[in-house]
This record gives C-alpha cells, sequence and structure tokens, in this order.
C-alpha cells in the first residue's frame, strides 16, 4: 500500500489509518487521484474509478470530501506546494546571504526539491507528472492551479536571478524560468525515453548513473538561463 499523504510536518506516524476514519479516506482518494490522473490524464480518469481504487465504502465519498474534479486537483496540489514550497524558498531565501552564489546554485534551490520527489515513497515519479500535466492537460483552470502553486518560488527565483543577470531584462528571465520550469517537470517525467531515444539507448539512463544525469540536466537548465 502507498504511505498516506501526511502534513509535511508530521512525518512520525506510519501506521496505516483506520478505515472508518473520513480523514483516512480523504487522503486515499488523493492518493489515488494522484496516481492515475498522472498516469493516465486529468480526465481520463472517472471520479467513480478513482472512489473504487481508493477502496471507500460510500459511492459518493469524492463528491462528500472534495465536491468536484477542480475541488479534487486543486486539493492534490494544495498537499504538492506544502511539500515543495517550504523547501525551495528556504534555501532560496538562504542565497540573500550567501556572497558569490551563481545561477546554477539558484537552479538547484528553486528545483532541487522537485528532483528530491521522486526518492519520497508517497510522491514519487507520480506527484512530478500530475504537476506538470496541470499546464497542458487540464486547459485554463489547470494553468491557473499551476500558476498559484509556483508564484512564491518562482518570485524568490527572479529576484535571485536579476541580482545575477542586470542585463537581462526582467520579462526575458521570466520567459526562460517558465521554459525551464517546464523543461524540469517534463524532463524527469520522460526521462526513461532516453532508453528509446533516436540515438538508441543512452548510457545516461543506465541503472547507477542518476548523479551524472542530475548533473547534466543541471548544466542544460543553468545553459538556457545564462544566455545572452
Amino acid at each position: 500500500m502507498t504511505p498516506a499523504l501526511v502534513s509535511p510536518a508530521d512525518d512520525s506516524s506510519s501506521l496505516a489509518p483506520s478505515p472508518a476514519d473520513p480523514q483516512a479516506t480523504r487522503t486515499r482518494l488523493i492518493e489515488e487521484a494522484m496516481r492515475l490522473m498522472a498516469r493516465e490524464g486529468m480526465n481520463a480518469v472517472s471520479l467513480r474509478r478513482i472512489v473504487i481504487a481508493a477502496g471507500a465504502q460510500n459511492p459518493s465519498a469524492l463528491h462528500y470530501h472534495f465536491g468536484g474534479r477542480d475541488e479534487l486537483i486543486e486539493a492534490i496540489t494544495n498537499f504538492l506546494q506544502q511539500w515543495l514550497e517550504p523547501r525551495a524558498c528556504a534555501r532560496l531565501q538562504a542565497l540573500a546571504d550567501q556572497p558569490g552564489y551563481t545561477v546554477r546554485d539558484v537552479v538547484e534551490a528553486a528545483f532541487g526539491p522537485v528532483i528530491a520527489m521522486l526518492s519520497e515513497p508517497a510522491l514519487g515519479r507520480d506527484a512530478v507528472n500530475f504537476i506538470g500535466r496541470l499546464g497542458w492537460d487540464y486547459g485554463e483552470k489547470g494553468q491557473e492551479i499551476s500558476a498559484a502553486l509556483h508564484r512564491r518560488t518562482l518570485e524568490l527565483t527572479l529576484a535571485r536571478l536579476q541580482a545575477l543577470m542586470p542585463g537581462v531584462g526582467r520579462e526575458t528571465i521570466q520567459f526562460r524560468l517558465l521554459l525551464t520550469m517546464n523543461a524540469v517537470y517534463y524532463g524527469i517525467s520522460y526521462r526513461s525515453y532516453m532508453r528509446r531515444s533516436p540515438f538508441g539507448a543512452m548510457e545516461l539512463a543506465a541503472k547507477g548513473d542518476e548523479e551524472r544525469q542530475q548533473a547534466e540536466f543541471l548544466d542544460y537548465l543553468v545553459a538556457g538561463l545564462s544566455g545572452p
């Protein structure tokens, strides 16, 4: 069973919640909805199927806890934001007191937590895929939710980059940041493509080469942000 989503500040409980607990039902609905939507699409999965996958006894459980699809997607996003935002913002704020920080330091501070999601049992690739899909698989509503999820982190990232790149216009940096953010989510979500690429299976896709893969990926992101 996938570990339950809990508050980021509460990692102490490893016991499975009681099936009769309403909060446990809500948690399982969020887990299963994130997993199914991440793998199949935001609109491709019926709400009834999510209820069944979560093992909820009441067919109306999802409507009771969330109301509908929009509210469910917002609830999943809110949980992920609670995990991502404090980690990224703390790193970005710390850079302000660190003389000589670089564009690479900013990229690692802003997007390192996204990469770290992969090793979190309750999050993993499904969480990254879910966030990536918000921007392109759920219309204008998904883009609004994604914007709210990333706003504070990207505003801090912009401030740090402006200090390093005074000769580059604000909107140019903003545009590059949006492209970088997309590259992060899609690059992580679909990195298995390297095993079936037009160049054939790449060595970078081999198990155990994750450190080199991450370093190459960060080099790519930094180059895109730092260009003339």
